[in-house]
């Protein structure tokens, strides 16, 4: 953590670290999370267990707390309450559908946030309540949840883009993503038929069935490594360098203020242009945010992005019908 927290919020925070991490931590390890020195934290350490009457101890490696322990009444900075305020707003965005479970949990969060946040709160809940209810929908998430949690296979009918009937999965549920862009919500697991990591989009799964059988999650599978070259929720393909040329003005200062994705680069050009330059995999999302930008967005390199563009560009002009235009290759299912 790059900014000190008070001595009692860093109490709080060690607390809460080592009852969710039965392994527990190295002085060491705890002073590089909270940027103090190992002295303050044998300190910390003592006020948890004399002043908090918190079971910690020390193995002669590592500080841990007693199995079993309870968690300390949970408080909020300033900035921690407006971040739970507006995951509030997020998920209301991103859902366009009431869901019981986002209700109940920001409900209970909302206990402990200041007054002003917390009206703003049940503001946000009392609307998403106004949202259509897809019960269906609740009940394959809810299953997809257990799946996860307690690492047990689920056997799916899924209702693939390219099959005309929905077919039988057996997946190992590995990661659960929320898609804003697509309002969509996506299960990525590994897939018994067809014997590799795929991407599920949760509103095509027709039904899921939990089974006994249990799983373990690859140790060489990352979410973060997994998402990491693509531009959304749509993996695979080679990755690339790209490279975009903005000569509007406004434009410029939305890709100045924006993050696009963490490999992008921005440099301004001697002609008043700037340049772009990302490296990640050229899936259909990519192209819908090219193409969204029409004329004032100009795919410099590689030659073949750049030639789909222009070609996709012409036939928006000539036909008023919509094409799919790209095949892709990517794993979604």
């Amino acid at each position: 953590m790059s900014d000190r927290l008070p001595k009692t919020e860093r109490l709080s925070m060690i607390w809460i670290l080592l009852a969710n991490n039965p392994d527990g931590f190295t002085a060491r390890k705890l002073a590089d999370k909270f940027d103090v020195d190992v002295r303050t934290i044998y300190r910390d350490m003592i006020s948890l267990g004399t002043d908090l009457k918190v079971p910690v101890f020390n193995t002669g490696q590592k500080w841990q707390i007693a199995e079993g322990s309870f968690l300390p009444p949970i408080r909020f900075l300033p900035t921690e309450a407006l971040n739970i305020f507006l995951a509030a707003r997020l998920m209301l965005n991103y859902s366009n559908r009431y869901d019981p479970y986002i209700e109940t949990a920001f409900t209970k969060l909302n206990g402990v946030l200041p007054p002003a946040l917390s009206q703003q709160v049940n503001k946000t809940m009392e609307w998403m309540h106004k949202l259509p209810k897809d019960e269906k929908y609740q009940k394959i998430l809810s299953t997809i949840a257990e799946a996860w949690i307690s690492q047990r296979q689920l056997k799916i009918f899924y209702q693939s883009l390219a099959a005309g009937e929905p077919n039988e999965r057996m997946i190992d549920t590995y990661f659960i993503e929320p898609a804003a862009p697509g309002h969509a919500c996506y299960v990525i697991g590994y897939c018994h038929l067809k014997d590799a990591v795929r991407t599920f989009k949760l509103e095509r799964i027709k039904s899921a069935e939990l089974t006994d059988e249990h799983y373990k999650v690859r140790d060489d599978f990352d979410a973060n490594k997994f998402f990491g070259a693509s531009w959304g929720i749509i993996t695979g393909g080679e990755v690339k360098t790209i490279k975009l040329r903005i000569k509007d003005t406004t434009i410029m200062k939305i890709m100045e203020e924006t993050i696009w994705h963490p490999s992008q680069v921005l440099e301004k050009q001697a002609d008043g242009s700037m340049i772009m330059t990302l490296n990640i995999t050229d899936t259909q999302d990519f192209y819908s945010w090219i193409l969204g930008w029409g004329e004032k967005v100009e795919v410099l390199e590689p030659q073949e992005i750049r030639a789909k563009v222009i070609d996709t560009l012409k036939k928006c002009k000539k036909f008023t019908r919509r094409d799919r235009v790209f095949d892709t290759g990517v794993s979604q299912e």
